[in-house]
């Protein structure tokens, strides 16, 4: 052993990683199924294998990932590497509409004239096709859905809310402390209003599980359904007299087998007994009442004043202009027929027709008349423009109206027609006013309806449609006062950054 270089054993570890390498180098897996490759070592090295080996072994040592390559179904290139012809497949699925299959591609390449174009000699599958489509970067999905859009700024919208809305509040002060009615002497108080449905299984679904428990059956879809309607203010909570035994609330089953849907009568009568109960337990205040800006409390009188459908000359007789009215019972309740269609009547428009004595009396004025009446030369007007579209900026700039319907539009005694409630609220002598469209931060009754569905979904579980009314009242009562000052308070510093 003198002179020499001792060389211990490899340990067995080591010889089985070797071992592994050399299996790599001589015969390197498939990429799938069983087998090994040939890496043809010979004809890459030009000689025998034996000196392909050596070559292999000495570049493997320096590189682990130096391994045998075959590029066996690596020389087809797809047609779509065709830019060409990737840009027509896109265009011509572009021109099919929003609904596009694959077999739109199969039967776009079998047309003759694109064969020639673009050299193809047959027809590809469907599931070529589809492939095609992913390479294209479509996917087989839901229409995709982006951030919500509404028009809180619309120039309408904008308007209403800086120019009449907020100024009405600008005497609040940041504590939330109300103003005095400068007239009456007397603190005035607004009642909000809004609504918000309650279902029988909508309850409390997260909790901890043991692994041992059972499962057991959901109930189908969302349940019954209740919806509230109500009143509140930050000092008193849900409008109501001292005692509590009457309320102002509404409990409404909404479907066309329950009760119907609530509609501008159902509004209004609601709003007449909350009047009443103000009147009867809290006439020191000076009240006004606050709703959403939502067409059903927005609805104008039946016969109320409306360029809509107007004709625009005087309709001979027998025939006359008639609007629809719809027909109510002694209760006030609108009137139905078999099918669960409103029955409507017909009734002359308020103010529109001939007075008593005149040659066409109880006749329609007609638009020209009407205009004529407030100095408007109608010569060479229109009844309406084509498809409603008027020029708003004519008026603007203090030219002539494009037509008869968007003059009479913009008349004052017809832009200042009131609704229902605003006619309710000064028959009773209450003021009303409507909060901004999309801005639902301003009311602060949408926290109350949050904090009472917190403690509604933890009551039992129950598909009993009378433990469901029982579940909300008990839920809107459990809403503390405290909450709904802090409440108004966050809305009014909403309010305050507008």
């Amino acid at each position: 052993m003198t002179g020499k270089l001792f060389l211990p054993t490899p340990l067995l570890s080591d010889s089985s990683v070797a071992l592994k390498d050399l299996q790599a180098i001589l015969k390197p897996p498939c990429n799938i199924g069983a087998g090994y490759k040939d890496p043809g070592l010979s004809i890459a090295a030009g000689k025998g294998p034996w000196l392909a080996w050596w070559k292999w072994t000495c570049a493997f040592i320096l590189d682990r990932n130096a391994l045998p390559v075959n590029i066996y179904g690596q020389w087809n290139i797809s047609a779509l590497a065709d830019e060409d012809l990737a840009s027509e497949i896109h265009l011509h699925l572009q021109s099919k509409g929003k609904f596009i299959a694959a077999i739109d591609i199969v039967h776009y390449l079998d047309t003759e004239e694109v064969k020639s174009r673009f050299g193809l000699r047959k027809m590809i599958h469907v599931v070529m096709a589809q492939q095609w489509m992913k390479v294209m970067q479509y996917r087989w999905q839901k229409q995709p859905q982006g951030q919500y859009a509404d028009g809180h700024e619309c120039a309408d919208v904008v308007a209403y809310h800086q120019n009449r809305f907020l100024p009405f509040w600008e005497e609040w002060d940041m504590d939330g402390n109300e103003i005095m009615d400068r007239v009456a002497d007397r603190r005035m108080v607004i009642w909000t209003h809004d609504k918000s449905t309650f279902y029988a299984h909508d309850w409390h679904k997260l909790h901890w599980v043991h692994d041992s428990e059972n499962l057991r059956p959901m109930q189908k879809g969302e349940g019954a359904s209740l919806m509230v309607s109500d009143f509140a203010l930050a000092d008193y909570g849900w409008l109501c007299s001292p005692d509590g035994s009457d309320a102002s609330h509404v409990l409404f089953k909404a479907g066309k087998n329950h009760d119907g849907y609530f509609t501008n009568d159902n509004i209004v009568a609601q709003a007449a007994h909350t009047m009443d109960i103000l009147d009867k337990y809290y006439p020191h205040e000076s009240h006004i009442f606050a709703f959403d800006n939502a067409t059903t409390h927005l609805k104008r009188p039946d016969d109320a004043l409306s360029a809509s459908k107007m004709p625009k000359a005087m309709l001979k007789a027998p025939h006359n202009f008639l609007i629809n009215i719809t027909v109510h019972d002694a209760a006030g309740k609108a009137i139905t027929d078999a099918s669960g269609n409103v029955v409507k009547e017909k009734q002359r428009m308020h103010d529109s027709k001939l007075p008593d004595g005149h040659q066409y009396c109880g006749q329609f004025k007609g638009m020209v008349t009407i205009l004529e009446e407030h100095g408007i030369n109608t010569q060479s007007l229109n009844a309406q423009c084509p498809k409603f579209k008027c020029r708003d900026h004519i008026l603007l700039l203090g030219l002539q109206p494009c037509c008869c319907q968007k003059a009479l539009f913009d008349q004052p005694d017809f832009t200042n027609q009131k609704s229902q409630l605003e006619e309710l609220g000064d028959k009773y002598g209450y003021g009303v006013i409507f909060y901004p469209c999309f801005h639902c931060e301003c009311n602060f009754i949408e926290n109350n309806w949050g904090y009472s569905k917190h403690i509604y979904c933890q009551y039992p579980e129950s598909s009993n449609e009378k433990e469901l009314e029982q579940n909300v009242i008990s839920a809107l009562e459990s809403v503390p006062i405290l909450s709904m000052c802090q409440f108004f308070t966050w809305s009014l510093r909403f309010m305050d950054v507008y």
